[in-house]
């Protein structure tokens, strides 16, 4: 089993490979115009999809969450029949957003999931944190496998190694391409036909070239025609497609991902959805409470328990706390079996709803400051929210 590399994402050396020759190769075609539909991202009123002509409308699109930690994907079937594909294993419908490069077929889903432990160096995940954005401001995550570096333009790059042992340099989008690829190709199977176009969500707080990226790698997973459409606003839409509206009620929705927070306050008029406000942080989601549940156990196993190979069998430990935290949704308190980590210790670690939430302060503050932020943008008191809409699994 193969150590978890220490401190590796630093690296900001010169690439030996050429990543501008692979940003030529990526572009996307002259029909995609990114400034039309980045701004789509931007618009501040969304008409609510009611009382549609189903007979007209074309059923050779996808919708897509592209999420941080898992993906999912949504067709219409016929007379307005909205079913959600099965993304692994013909039965499950959402599929980890971790891609393998140990293999010459590169693999994407649970299948690399299972394997990381044995194939850390060459597993690449959290690409939504990455894409886009300069390698000056990115946060680095210790959990990543992969490395970081930057071009000469402070782009970002991802290291990893392939089949042969060798290190490669890979864009974010030629990861997240992997991902839609596999996507469209599960789609396709389950329509029975070609799909050339896509719906892309994205968080509202993306940047401008976070959304061209996103649109590149669509392109790269040979989409044609490309839409984005910020994440609370779809939200929105499934929520009051089949429920009555309120007319002038204001809603905040709250959407807490995997790797991503929106917040964003709504006006409801004549079927439309007006935004009146949004704030949001890209690096806040349910990996950073599995993250505190991680170093709380880790400390434990070391000091009362002598434990201390933790990073030999680090993702097994953050799929139990990832397992407690949903379970402490739920229950009040949960026993973590620590013979799971030494055959020959016979016991128990308590973790009780209320111990989360003291470890979990800080973090449970950040939020509530990205809360604010939304209602202090238009000056929007809390008693004027006629209601709360809570989306994402971190919710």
């Amino acid at each position: 089993m193969n150590a978890f590399p220490q401190n590796k994402n630093n690296d900001s050396e010169a690439s030996t490979e050429e990543p501008s020759d692979i940003r030529l190769r990526s572009v996307c075609p002259e029909n995609i115009v990114f400034t039309s539909l980045i701004q789509s991202v931007y618009d501040l009123e969304w008409k609510i999809p009611k009382n549609l002509n189903w007979d007209k409308i074309k059923d050779d699109a996808i919708g897509i969450d592209l999420g941080t930690t898992r993906c999912c994907c949504a067709v219409s079937r016929s007379k307005g029949v909205i079913e959600i594909v099965a993304l692994e294993n013909k039965i499950e419908r959402l599929l980890p957003s971790f891609v393998g490069y140990d293999e010459k077929n590169v693999k994407c889903g649970q299948i690399v999931v299972n394997r990381i432990n044995n194939c850390l160096n060459s597993t690449v995940f959290d690409v939504k944190r990455i894409i886009g954005r300069k390698f000056s401001n990115i946060v680095v995550d210790p959990s990543w496998t992969f490395s970081l570096k930057s071009d000469i333009n402070d782009n970002t790059l991802i290291k990893t190694t392939n089949h042969c042992g060798s290190s490669i340099t890979l864009l974010p989008s030629q990861v997240s391409a992997v991902l839609l690829k596999h996507i469209k190709t599960k789609s396709e199977e389950f329509q029975g036909k070609k799909l050339k176009n896509v719906v892309v969500t994205v968080p509202a707080v993306f940047s401008d070239q976070q959304c061209e990226e996103t649109i590149e790698a669509a392109n790269l997973a040979e989409f044609d025609s490309v839409t984005l459409l910020p994440e609370p606003v779809a939200a929105a839409f499934s929520y009051f497609f089949d429920r009555e509206i309120p007319n002038n009620s204001n809603m905040l929705l709250f959407d807490l991902g995997g790797g991503t927070l929106d917040v964003c306050i709504f006006k409801i008029i004549d079927d439309k959805i007006k935004t009146l406000s949004n704030s949001g942080d890209c690096q806040i989601g349910g990996r950073n409470f599995d993250n505190i549940l991680f170093h709380y156990l880790k400390q434990k196993l070391e000091n009362e328990f002598n434990i201390s190979n933790i990073d030999m069998e680090k993702y097994k430990l953050l799929s139990k706390c990832q397992e407690i935290k949903e379970s402490l949704s739920a229950v009040n308190d949960c026993s973590f079996d620590v013979s799971d980590f030494e055959t020959s210790i016979d016991a128990f670690i308590k973790i009780t709803r209320e111990k989360f939430e003291q470890l979990s302060h800080n973090l449970m503050e950040k939020i509530k400051t990205t809360i604010n932020m939304a209602l202090n943008d238009k000056e929007i008191q809390p008693n004027e929210i006629n209601s709360i809409l809570l989306v994402g699994g971190g919710s």
